[in-house]
């Protein structure tokens, strides 16, 4: 007698429009990977579909979702969409010297496994752990941001939250959890997407009811991801309204008038002296410009490496260093002589910004001086500190402030383990690697008080938040954030773009206006909500006047930082060994399968 099939109140075979061609849904892993990469190298700059960046790792949410992954070694066709996203993205850093084409390389071939570990700790989580994919999706892509933000010294450029710069209210939420809040949100909404009729039966097209029943991850579409995604991103938009139609504590003071002197001179290695009197000419030309435009300016401010003579430093006893053939004295002269030398620079720098042209009338109130260049320490020890230093000036040409980097940039300012290898020095165009600064500094300039940057220091959130807590904690809290960069390495390539991108969201993380005076472009002064107020051009001579006045609002980000976050990197750790336990066990088991299905030989 024949055994009745027990009855389903509800079917769980997708629609047979879904079934149609598996091929359709699954054809190979690197096609899907690479629609998502495609997808999202266009939410970006140049092309700036930003909208596209909340739908596309639908691609990859589709890869998780799937019962199986297709195709040979799906894992490193995952990294190689990946690796060809990040080659895209970094394209100009290859542009300064062809040494740097390894830079470009070596670095997109690291940041290329963030993707496949995206898609592969989703899986676990969503397969293994049974976690929701709108759950399991943004805590993962969140914690992975986290990781690359410290990992090697930290890449953030290029995040998820970076695409919406132009969606402001969105962004707001970054004063609670920084830009990785703003990513989070994107990619639940996504995930939320995926979970959707009929896209949610695309990881299952082709698979008959039985086996569609039998697999571990969930198939049932349902409409609470979707109701999900929309209370969240409802709650984000209003604290975001909220926030925007706030009128800061502090905005009605004085403003502090800023000009941001923005040259355009692309990086070159080979500096001879036709260079360095061309860049001091440029930016001269464009300071006494600033000058004949704006009647009163309490603060002028060159790029990073656009005041081309070094300063040089002695901390006594001095020694010579071993290279040099000159006794300590002779040695100690030429260095009072570079050092006469950089002064004069500076206090004709200093008379030139104080001084209307074709008046000679002294400016009133006084104008202090911000620049950049490079600080070679000596001292008893053979080896020489080269600093990446922002000096500030006042009127009569005195330093009075300085600020060394502390964050110096992998391949561009040292080479990994070349403290090991010093002959790696050799084949590259760098000399030797920078010394980091010991930590950060405040400006004081006609009572308003300035955290100053250099480069991509603004690209790393936790560096900025840990400056300002420690100069708050000092009892001098800083009103403005101000950063000097050298973006002509880049060429006038997308990564101006990324690097201007990242000065909307230190803003807000930490409710204080930032100014950016960035060599080639691109210059920025952005309020304490992350609202541009004015943006120099790409890859042409400007001048910005920043009328920057303190925010005086709190953020909860600068207090917590990210540790929510680091819960969530502890989550993938948890992932990550639950993906090994599950494969160690399953090898034994799909063995012992395959043996008994096999047919007896001996028969």
């Amino acid at each position: 007698m024949k055994r009745p099939e027990p009855s389903r109140k509800f079917s769980t075979a997708p629609p047979a429009a879904a079934s149609r061609d598996v091929a359709m849904w699954r054809g190979s892993t690197l096609w899907l990977a690479l629609a998502g990469s495609l997808l999202l190298w266009a939410s970006f700059p140049p092309l700036d579909l930003w909208p596209l960046a909340w739908l596309a790792p639908l691609p990859w949410l589709w890869l998780i979702r799937a019962p199986k992954l297709s195709g040979w070694r799906p894992y490193l066709a995952i990294w190689v969409a990946g690796f060809g996203f990040w080659l895209a993205m970094l394209e100009g850093i290859r542009l300064a010297h062809p040494a740097l084409y390894a830079g470009w390389i070596a670095l997109s071939w690291y940041l290329a496994f963030y993707l496949p570990a995206f898609v592969g700790l989703s899986r676990v989580a969503v397969h293994q752990a049974r976690i929701p994919l709108v759950i399991a999706a943004p805590v993962v892509w969140t914690a992975l941001e986290l990781v690359r933000g410290h990992l090697l010294t930290g890449f953030s450029m290029g995040i998820l939250s970076h695409t919406q710069v132009r969606w402001t209210m969105v962004l707001q939420i970054a004063d609670l959890g920084g830009a990785y809040a703003v990513s989070f949100v994107m990619m639940l909404v996504a995930a939320a997407v995926a979970s959707l009729p009929p896209l949610a039966w695309l990881p299952i097209a082709g698979l008959s009811p039985d086996q569609v029943a039998t697999r571990s991850a969930p198939t049932q579409p349902s409409l609470w991801p979707i109701l999900l995604a929309v209370v969240v991103l409802g709650c984000t938009l209003a604290y975001g309204s909220f926030r925007l139609a706030e009128t800061p504590p502090r905005a009605g003071r004085e403003p502090l008038r800023i000009a941001l002197i923005q040259g355009s001179l692309d990086t070159v290695f080979e500096i001879d002296k036709a260079r360095v009197a061309e860049t001091l000419e440029q930016y001269q030309e464009l300071t006494d410009k600033a000058r004949r435009q704006h009647k009163r300016i309490d603060l002028v401010v060159w790029p990073e490496s656009m005041f081309l003579v070094p300063e040089l430093r002695v901390n006594e006893p001095l020694a010579t260093p071993a290279d040099a053939p000159l006794s300590a004295e002779e040695f100690r002269q030429r260095i009072s002589a570079a050092g006469q030398e950089f002064e004069s620079l500076v206090g004709h720098m200093a008379a030139r910004v104080n001084t209307l042209p074709g008046s000679g009338e002294r400016q009133a109130p006084p104008t202090a001086f911000l620049f950049a260049t490079s600080t070679y320490e000596y001292g008893p020890g053979e080896a020489t500190h080269t600093f990446n230093a922002a000096l500030l000036a006042d009127h009569e040409g005195k330093v009075v402030a300085r600020y060394y980097k502390q964050h110096p940039v992998m391949f561009g300012e040292y080479i990994p383990f070349a403290a090991w290898f010093p002959w790696l020095y050799k084949i590259t165009p760098l000399q030797s690697g920078l010394t980091p600064g010991p930590g950060p500094t405040l400006y004081d300039v006609q009572g308003t008080t300035l955290c100053p940057s250099i480069c991509f220091e603004s690209v790393v959130p936790h560096l900025i938040r840990r400056q300002v807590n420690t100069l708050t904690k000092r009892g001098t809290p800083p009103d403005v954030l101000v950063n000097l960069t050298n973006d002509g390495w880049f060429w006038g390539t997308a990564m101006l773009d990324l690097h201007s991108r990242c000065a909307v969201f230190r803003a807000i993380e930490n409710r204080k206006p930032m100014v950016v005076a960035a060599n080639t472009g691109i210059s920025i002064w952005v309020d304490g909500s992350g609202q541009v107020q004015a943006q120099g051009p790409r890859r042409d001579k400007a001048v910005l006047l920043a009328e920057v006045r303190p925010d005086g609002r709190t953020s909860p980000y600068s207090l917590v930082g990210d540790w929510p976050w680091w819960l969530a990197v502890a989550a993938c750790v948890g992932l990550a060994g639950t993906g090994w336990r599950f494969r160690t066990i399953r090898q034994p088991s799909s063995v012992k399968l395959v043996e008994e299905k096999s047919p007896d030989r001996r028969q």
